[in-house]
């Protein structure tokens, strides 16, 4: 029954003269930087895949997205953080052609809130929960994608809290201004110094020197 329905999905993907968006053949090279899809894989996800469009300053939780690896920022960017006791804790940010952290089932192991939030109009590309069994089982090739994603996750998380234990201040804020110059555009500066472990105050005396230079 699967079978016939995966044939009948490439079929169509095959003989209809639709045009993939550009949204979506930017989604699939950034999935075959982490794994080569097969024909079949890519005519499914190419069937499955959903818009989302999130409206600036519009904060989820994790369970009310997609719950997949592959969920992937078309467009925007999306801020990770830890919400209780009227405190927040920025864990990460995440730009466009990126893939957000699966963070749903790790909420639990919290007692902080886990949230993200849409620092500018944003849309993530992605499919609903009831595909999942089906791509494990039809294709071998998407357990590797989905652990490649998560790993390649896992290590940006492990070098931002590297750079928190062997890095100083002012090498922390210059690595991101040199990386990321467009954060500080759509982000609150409150918010960056969280993230690099900094006061407010001193990040902006270290960025105002770091700009003159």
């Amino acid at each position: 029954m699967l079978k016939q329905q995966l044939d009948n999905i490439i079929k169509a993907c095959f003989f209809t003269k639709n045009i993939i968006s550009m949204e979506k053949e930017t989604y699939f090279h950034y999935l075959e930087s982490f794994q080569k899809l097969s024909i079949g894989l890519r005519s499914y996800l190419t069937y499955i895949l959903q818009e989302e469009k999130f409206k600036r300053k519009q904060t989820i939780k994790p369970a009310d997205i997609f719950f997949n690896t592959t969920v992937f920022i078309v467009s925007g960017t999306v801020r990770l953080y830890f919400f209780g006791e009227e405190k927040e804790i920025t864990v990460h940010f995440y730009p466009k052609n990126t893939f957000l952290p699966h963070m749903n089932l790790l909420s639990g192991y919290f007692k902080q809130e886990l949230m993200f939030e849409f620092l500018e109009d944003s849309v993530l590309l992605g499919f609903p929960e009831k595909h999942i069994a089906n791509l494990f089982k039809l294709f071998p090739e998407y357990w590797k994608l989905e652990a490649r994603i998560s790993q390649s996750i896992l290590c940006t998380l492990m070098e931002h809290s590297i750079s928190l234990a062997h890095l100083d201040s002012r090498r922390r804020l210059e690595n991101l201004m040199a990386s990321w110059p467009e954060l500080f555009i759509v982000s609150e500066l409150k918010h960056i110094a969280n993230f690099l472990g900094i006061h407010p105050k001193v990040l902006s005396q270290l960025r105002s020197k770091a700009l003159k230079r």
